[in-house]
């Protein structure tokens, strides 16, 4: 089945920053009826939920702090006002720090396989966005393969092919080994080959990144996301290119 097709709110950050009700209405009027919300940008659950509905825009997952903690009741609250099933970690905590050591990398590991347990409790699911630097090796081990070695079946994978790729990676095979832990993917592109071009990101089927093969190799995607860190143009076209590559592919639906 074709994966639906999400947008990562992160790209937009300045922009509903800027004005959040214009930036929400261009992204219904593009097509989306889905987001991926990273932050609430200063609303609350309640009054997010409300105007995600009045535009008929549903936030199957979003970019979520662990539900560990002191926060874990707040974490979750706010997953279920909003309509969220996933809960993914845009980096973990720490972010590179706990990548740097086997012991480092088992003692993140702990962390979601905590917050699966709390998570699963509710029906919603924990899980982890990757960039590049948390697929090198660490101690002569692949530090994502420590990782997954670690955790139970319940913490997810949200691959993100772009940093894959970065990464030296085959985008092809990592998702196939990722396997049923894959039920999101970011399909980003960009510039591959020459790293002093920053930022490196561009629409969806602009870039390096084979998108088609990727995205047509998952067996297990529920939803594809939009998303670009940066982008030296108007981001808002950037996402509009990116849903009309992504769709007339047929690599996401909406």
């Amino acid at each position: 089945m074709t994966p639906q097709l999400t947008l990562q709110l992160y790209t937009l950050r300045d922009a509903l920053s800027e004005n959040f009700e214009a930036t929400f209405e261009t992204i219904r009027e593009i097509g989306f009826k889905n987001v991926e919300p990273a932050g609430l940008s200063g609303r609350s659950p309640k009054e997010y939920a409300k105007y995600l509905n009045a535009l008929g825009l549903k936030a199957p997952s979003a970019h979520s702090p662990l539900p560990i903690g002191d926060d874990r009741n707040k974490v979750i609250d706010t997953a279920l006002e909003i309509g969220c099933r996933y809960l993914i970690t845009g980096c973990p905590p720490a972010w590179q720090e706990n990548f740097t050591s086997i012991d480092g990398i088992k003692r993140t590991a702990e962390l979601y396989t905590e917050a699966a347990e709390n998570a699963t409790k509710h029906g919603l699911f924990v899980g982890y966005h990757n960039h590049d630097w948390d697929l090198l090796e660490v101690e002569g081990q692949s530090a994502y393969r420590v990782f997954l070695e670690n955790t139970p079946e319940t913490v997810l994978w949200e691959t993100d092919v772009f940093w894959v790729a970065r990464a030296g990676l085959d985008p092809v095979a990592f998702i196939q080994e990722i396997g049923a832990r894959g039920r999101l993917l970011h399909l980003k592109d960009g510039h591959l080959k020459n790293r002093e071009i920053t930022p490196p990101f561009l629409p969806a089927g602009a870039g390096e990144v084979d998108l088609i093969t990727a995205a047509k190799s998952s067996q297990f995607a529920e939803y594809s996301a939009v998303e670009l860190d940066a982008y030296d143009g108007d981001m808002l076209d950037a996402v509009r290119k990116s849903y009309q590559f992504l769709t007339e592919q047929g690599l996401a639906q909406c």
